[in-house]
């Protein structure tokens, strides 16, 4: 009995070193919760230095607390208590000349902020462990100049009516996790996701085309947000095929996530307000985010030197539709607006990176990854500016007892847009993108 005790509970010691964890861990939440969490692009880059300074290649060596998000399985290899804080920061800006001579636009607020915290214990021996991280996967913040811009000018502005100037998706997951070390060369990992986000679009309205209008009405400014939940799972299996050789599977579920609110309109017309427009209605859309299977293989070449490739397949095709809903504000949009198109594609990403031990207190890392779009010309949207990628990433990390500190950074190569035939004509141009990734981490081992 004595024994199963000692195996299933921290001793006194660790009790103590489990009260000062919680305490730092409620310090990180704090943080994260009061951060503002912006987030661009459908996915995000990934959480954490070292696996943005190795994005090429970082599933089959992961060995920190961010294992949890990356490869549960690789938590058994976190034999101690680890809490982390993560500061991720995206520069991004995108520039559209549309294919009508003469106008153009760009985004402003091209910074954005990407918090992550992480904490992790032993559960007993080396054979269990429990990790718990709070990400934000996915997310998109657009922003686009709608007084600098050509194409947002009223009232010939080709964008002005038929995009959203204003577009943001955020999402919070928290990911309760565990590791298990099945034999001395397989683990394997499981978690639940519990995911939070929320929607929100601005858009100008033309009250002027408004039936029984008289042509002269101002604008108004259409505002929805909506927020709602998913949940969904995580798995990761590792096998040590060999004393160098590591070869890593994961699984992140899909998830359905169903947004509920208010949206808002302004400057109504006597003759909206007489057919039932009101200045506030109900808001509903629906996202479904993608079922992602990612394979690494990992080698230890020396015992400074290690190489990974890994290679993603992310299930984009069930994004098919974006439905928007303003209950019985409705009849404010067209029938193809009420139900937009995506038909986005399956697709894949691929990589190789490393890392080089420099002494016993600092390490370098740099890799390369392809990602390739999912969203096809017909349907792109300026509220998802995306394209084929190339990135290159490098890091660096100092360690001092239990004390470690991790850079990354990453630039991001996309390919440029030329679009014709686009299902919303005033989408169709070039688009230029321009993308740097930052990431800051402190982890503290005890």
């Amino acid at each position: 009995m004595q024994k199963i005790f000692n195996r299933s509970c921290p001793r006194l010691e660790g009790w103590f070193r489990w009260r000062g964890s919680a305490l730092l861990a409620g310090l990180l939440w704090a943080l994260f919760l009061a951060a503002p969490v912006y987030s661009e692009g459908f996915r995000n880059p990934p959480a954490g230095a070292f696996n943005l300074g190795r994005a090429g290649g970082r599933i089959a060596h992961v060995q920190d607390a961010t294992a949890v998000t990356h490869n549960p399985a690789n938590l058994v290899a976190v034999t101690n208590y680890q809490a982390q804080a993560v500061l991720g920061l995206v520069y991004m800006k995108v520039e559209h000349s549309s294919a009508i001579p003469g106008q153009s636009a760009q985004t402003e607020n091209p910074w954005k902020v990407l918090p992550a915290a992480y904490f992790t214990t032993p559960l007993w021996d080396d054979r269990c462990v429990f990790g718990l991280g709070l990400t934000s996967p996915y997310g998109l913040s657009v922003d686009w100049d709608e007084t600098g811009s050509s194409t947002f000018a009223t009232p010939t502005g080709s964008l002005r009516y038929s995009s959203p100037h204003y577009a943001e998706l955020l999402t919070l997951n928290l990911n309760p996790t565990v590791g298990l070390k099945l034999t001395e060369t397989v683990s394997a990992g499981i978690g639940l996701d519990l995911m939070w986000s929320r929607l929100q679009l601005k858009q100008f309205y033309p009250w002027a085309i408004f039936p029984g209008s008289s042509g002269t009405e101002p604008d108004g400014l259409l505002r929805g947000e909506g927020d709602g939940y998913g949940h969904g799972g995580n798995l990761g299996l590792t096998w040590k095929i060999a004393s160098r050789h590591t070869i890593a599977v994961t699984y992140r579920s899909q998830m359905d996530v169903n947004f509920d609110g208010a949206a808002d309109v302004s400057n109504i017309t006597p003759t909206a307000a007489a057919l039932g427009v009101t200045g506030r209605s109900g808001f509903a859309s629906r996202l479904a985010f993608p079922n992602i299977v990612a394979v690494g293989y990992g080698l230890q070449v020396t015992d400074r030197l290690r190489l990974e490739t890994d290679v993603e397949w992310l299930q984009f095709s069930r994004f098919k539709r974006l439905p928007i809903n303003l209950g019985n504000n409705n009849l404010l949009l067209p029938p193809t607006s009420q139900s937009v198109p995506q038909n986005w594609r399956d697709t894949f990403t691929i990589g190789i990176a490393g890392d080089y031990r420099l002494s016993e207190n600092w390490t370098v890392r740099g890799g390369y990854q392809y990602y390739q779009s999912p969203v096809p010309d017909s349907t792109f949207s300026t509220t998802i500016p995306d394209a084929n990628q190339n990135v290159l990433t490098v890091g660096l990390a100092y360690r001092s007892g239990g004390h470690t500190v991790e850079l990354g950074y990453g630039v991001d190569f996309y390919d440029r847009r030329n679009l014709a035939g686009n299902q919303n004509p005033a989408f169709d141009g070039i688009y230029d993108i321009t993308v740097h990734l930052f990431s800051l981490s402190y982890q503290w081992a005890f």
